[in-house]
């Protein structure tokens, strides 16, 4: 059973439910606003009462508080449920106007993705997986139904079934289909695990798409949110809210050597498919696409391998056919699936774009297989279709004439044509002993087959296994035996038999299920929490008092090491520049810290990145200005590692740190090129950092910039979240680009100093001013010399055979209005390198949050309200805190202004924030009727050019230099 099981305890006059987790009481109760009258009847069952709620209201309120062990321990008022504890609470219900609590009675464990082994072999699940087994749903409302509780037996629980008004939903979550886990976000896949597990993270990551109970729950996400620290982090170690999915999961646990031997090596299969609730209640129908993009039937499958020292997984994507058509539903009583198209190519564009753009944002690149049935006129009619819109939108489609015994028979053919797919999207990989990234699922493959569980399922386990087999042959003792492969198929047959089960069972009835669904899924609720809804209210008006803007100092350096631990290495003249403070923060990337060799993408050292680490945090604490640094987080992919340090003042103030690598090498095969990126959340701004290792060669300027695309496209965090959506970006590293002129010309330039001529003829500076690469990116005017290619140990440019043209291969950008860049440099004493180390520091102005005077102030607040409100009772409460005089009283608290200026002020800055949406890459707010922005500069090309000695930044004032000069 899982941990921090649940009491309920339920009260009377007034009728309430508490739900009761380590000393954690949440209470429950409904909130009927009364009427005018001459008698009382709050204290009456509403089911003996006249009914007190308003018919205009048809959502129903429910008054949230928390109380004490004390309050709690008064038997008279409050009676436990003693003979079941509970598994986890899934939040509010509304049955025809009433509102039921819904809890876990009943569960069993089936999977662990990730653990650990001891020494003796033994294996420690960090993440577990269970299944429902069943549910109870607790009226807020009426004691009818709780001697049900109170005696558990055979024919209570056929009461709760047919008789309680939630029997239908009961049956449901009995289905042995739904799936939770307390300990880690099961709504997305194992690449987004993060490696502290916490309620706020599920919140802030799960995917709303999988979460079978959003609708339950979203009202007391919102009251969660609104509460001070303190009391959020009460609330969340309790452990009470739980978040379902629906699908299968399972895992078995392999000995990959000898299963008698306890101390061997031991290898984890997982399987997991999550059902998505993206198209509601038609969710497991045969429906088709909707003019929203939504589709039916739509599962995410990831398969998750996990060993002593790795964990890899893989993802596909099985759904309904995107397009419009119909399918009688008495033809299924005679077996027939005959297909009437409804919209043509053209017009099925619009919601066929919507739905795959959603695809791409989420999980990249999507390649498209549709299994068609052979001599089925109809369904080559859809993937003519299918095809089309599949070309307008410039995805790669593979229909394939297929029944379900061809598949099983020659898997191969179909492998040889998915062959390129395969290897191009790669696989998630991670080392955990070294704490490196190798593999990354970069795409998806998404597989349709006209109403067909059976044929999706298997083609999706032929390439699961396929994948299994690629990915093993990279990884270090690990023998894929016979056995790991029989069970990795029985764990697919058993995932087929679960959905194809399902997926009759909602064919056959769909009616009653898409009331079901209706029911479970548009489920709505109003929480009326007395104080933290207006505590979270005033905060808002008073947000100046506990947030204030300042500037804060980020160091970033770039430095291609050649795969060289040097001894005795001084990295001073690097990290701390001459006449530059200590940063507030050191964000520090290398490439090349392993040799650029096949063997060596795979089998990473974990002594580079750790001496690396060190060898860093140690120059830094070694520092005259007394700062001390802590590492905060590094990743590495191949040869490119990011290492990031936090001065241990500002280090409370970042958080929601993630990451995510692309390799790029070999067309995304191979990590010798590639990028790292991480995003972090400084006090309330958001920041983005990439460091990569882009295509090398003079003549490889459309690789350097497919490079960069792909990593710019691929590069996601949770939820989403891209490069682009961020606050500030910094973008640093070994982008390889060369200067556009002869060796000898560039040498006496360098000699002469004159930087500004070679920049005019730099690859990568002039991509950025045609709006190629880099489009909205800033770098500072370069003063240095070109850091690259020096003979190994000198100061002398390459006098190899190749005698190499010196160029700027390492560079660093800047991207965000946040952002201002005050230095750009290299360390040349710094010599044992082919390359220079580049530094850049950036002055970032940020928002913080100063999280004790926004607890003292809601404190302040609390005590203020708390006192006044308990004189009154809920109407009272209601009246005085929706009235304007609240508000001025709370700001006469905190302000020396009168009420008249208080309400000027108030509505002046109303006024003042009603701004257009954002913003955007693909839209203006100062553009109207979705024009584009023409700009015509009066200006000859062929006789003027721009002018050098200008900043690069065109929109950067500067009255001293003209924006032209002549050729």
């Amino acid at each position: 059973m899982p941990v921090d099981n649940i009491k309920i305890f339920i009260g009377r006059n007034p009728r309430c439910i508490v739900l009761s987790s380590g000393g954690y009481n949440l209470l429950f109760q409904r909130y009927y606003q009364r009427e005018v009258s001459n008698k009382d009847t709050s204290n009456q069952d509403p089911l003996t009462s006249p009914k007190t709620q308003s018919n205009n209201d048809k959502t129903p309120t429910v008054i949230l508080k928390q109380i004490s062990d004390q309050e709690l321990a008064n038997q008279t008022q409050y009676v436990e449920v003693t003979n079941q504890l509970y598994d986890g609470f899934l939040g509010l219900v509304t049955i025809h106007g009433s509102i039921y609590a819904t809890l876990i009675s009943h569960s069993q464990k089936v999977g662990f993705p990730r653990w650990t082994q001891t020494e003796n072999g033994k294996i420690v699940p960090s993440e577990n997986i269970y299944k429902v087994l069943d549910v109870d749903f607790f009226s807020l409302e009426t004691t009818v139904y709780d001697s049900y509780f109170f005696d558990k037996n055979d024919t209570n629980d056929e009461k709760l079934l047919y008789e309680h008004p939630c029997g239908s939903m009961k049956k449901l979550f009995r289905s042995g289909t739904f799936f939770f886990s307390k300990e880690f976000d099961i709504s997305t896949t194992v690449k987004n695990h993060g490696l502290i597990h916490s309620l706020e993270y599920i919140i802030n990551h799960s995917d709303s798409n999988f979460v079978w109970n959003t609708s339950l729950a979203n009202e007391i996400i919102t009251w969660r949110n609104r509460l001070p620290s303190i009391e959020k982090r009460d609330f969340d170690s309790s452990n009470i809210l739980t978040f379902v999915i629906r699908g299968f999961c399972k895992t078995i646990l392999i000995d990959n050597n000898d299963i008698k031997d306890p101390t061997s090596d031991k290898v984890s299969l997982t399987i997991i498919s999550r059902i998505s609730i993206e198209n509601k209640e038609n969710c497991l129908t045969n429906n088709c696409l909707t003019d929203s993009g939504k589709t039916s039937n739509f599962i995410e499958t990831e398969i998750v391998t996990t060993t002593k020292n790795f964990i890899f997984s893989y993802t596909l994507l099985t759904a309904n056919i995107p397009l419009f058509y119909e399918m009688p539903e008495n033809q299924l009583l005679y077996g027939k699936k005959r297909v009437k198209i409804i919209k043509d190519a053209e017009n099925t564009q619009p919601a066929f774009n919507t739905h795959f753009d959603s695809l791409e944002s989420k999980y990249g690149i999507v390649s498209i297989v549709n299994l068609v049935k052979p001599k089925s006129e109809s369904q080559e009619v859809l993937a003519e279709i299918y095809r089309k819109c599949a070309d307008v939108k410039s995805l790669k489609i593979t229909n394939v004439i297929s029944n379900s015994s061809s598949l099983v028979k020659n898997p191969h053919k179909l492998i040889y044509l998915l062959t390129e797919d395969i290897y191009e999207f790669g696989s998630f990989t991670y080392d955990r002993e070294k704490g490196i990234y190798f593999g990354k699922q970069t795409g998806v493959l998404r597989i349709s087959a006209f109403d067909s569980i059976d044929k999706t399922i298997k083609l999706a386990m032929i390439i699961s296994k396929e994948i299994i087999e690629l990915t093993a042959k990279e990884i270090d003792n690990f023998c894929l035996t016979s056995m790991f492969l029989d069970y990795h198929d029985q764990l697919w047959h058993e995932d087929y038999l679960q959905l194809e089960k399902l997926h009759l069972k909602n064919t056959k009835n769909s009616t009653k299920y898409r009331k079901i669904y209706s029911k479970l899924l548009n489920s709505t609720v109003k929480l009326y929490d007395p104080l933290h809804f207006y505590i979270s209210h005033y905060l808002r008006q008073l947000r100046k008092k506990f947030t204030h803007e300042r500037d804060a100092n980020i160091f970033c350096g770039t430095f291609n090491v050649s795969g060289k631990l040097p001894a005795n290495l001084d990295l001073r003249q690097w990290l701390m520049p001459e006449g530059n403070e200590m940063a507030c923060i050191y964000i520090v990337g290398l490439e090349e810290v392993i040799e650029l060799t096949p063997g060596h993408m795979l089998l990473v050292d974990p002594f580079v990145k750790s001496y690396w680490e060190r060898k860093i945090l140690k120059e830094l604490n070694n520092n005259d200005q007394g700062a001390k640094y802590t590492k905060r987080w590094s990743n590495q992919l191949g040869g490119v590692l990011l290492m990031f340090f936090v001065e241990e003042n500002e280090y409370p103030e970042i958080k929601n740190i993630e990451g995510d690598v692309k390799k790029t090498g070999f067309g995304g095969m191979t990590s010798n090129k590639g990028a790292v990126a991480m995003s972090f959340k400084y006090s309330a701004t958001t920041f983005c950092i990439v460091v990569s290792h882009l295509a090398a060669g003079l003549d490889n300027v459309s690789q350097r910039h497919n490079d960069y695309k792909a990593i710019f496209k691929n590069i996601r965090f949770p939820r989403g979240a891209r490069i682009k959506d961020h606050n500030a970006v910094i973008w640093m590293g070994d982008f390889n680009y060369r200067i556009l002129m002869s060796n000898e010309d560039v040498r006496q330039l360098i000699v002469q100093k004159e930087f500004a001529t070679l920049f005019q003829r730099d690859q990568l500076n002039q991509q950025m001013i045609a709006g190629e690469s880099f489009p909205y990116f800033h770098e500072m005017p370069i003063n240095f010399a070109p850091t690259y290619k020096f003979d190994p140990g000198t100061k002398s440019y390459d006098t190899s055979e190749k005698n190499r043209i010196p160029a700027w291969t390492d560079r660093i950008l800047g991207r965000g209005e946040v952002l201002r860049q005050t230095s750009y440099g290299s360390a040349e004493d710094i010599i044992f390198s082919d390359h220079r180390p580049v530094y850049a520091t950036f002055q970032a102005h940020i928002t913080v949050i100063d999280e004790q005077k926004r607890a003292d102030l809601s404190n302040k607040i609390y005590e203020r309200l708390k006192l006044k409100l308990s004189t009154l009772d809920d109407d009272e409460k209601v009246e005085y805190l929706s009235s304007k005089a609240v508000n001025i009283l709370e700001s006469r608290l905190y302000s020396n202004k009168s009420n008249q200026e208080t309400l000027a002020s108030t509505n002046k800055e109303k006024k003042n924030t009603k701004l257009p949406p954002p913003s955007s890459d693909l839209k203006k707010w100062w553009v109207t009727a979705g024009k584009s922005v023409k700009i015509v500069l009066d200006a000859d090309p062929a006789k003027v050019m721009i002018n050098p000695k200008r900043d690069v930044n065109p929109f950067a004032s500067d009255d001293q230099e003209p924006l032209f000069i002549e050729r």
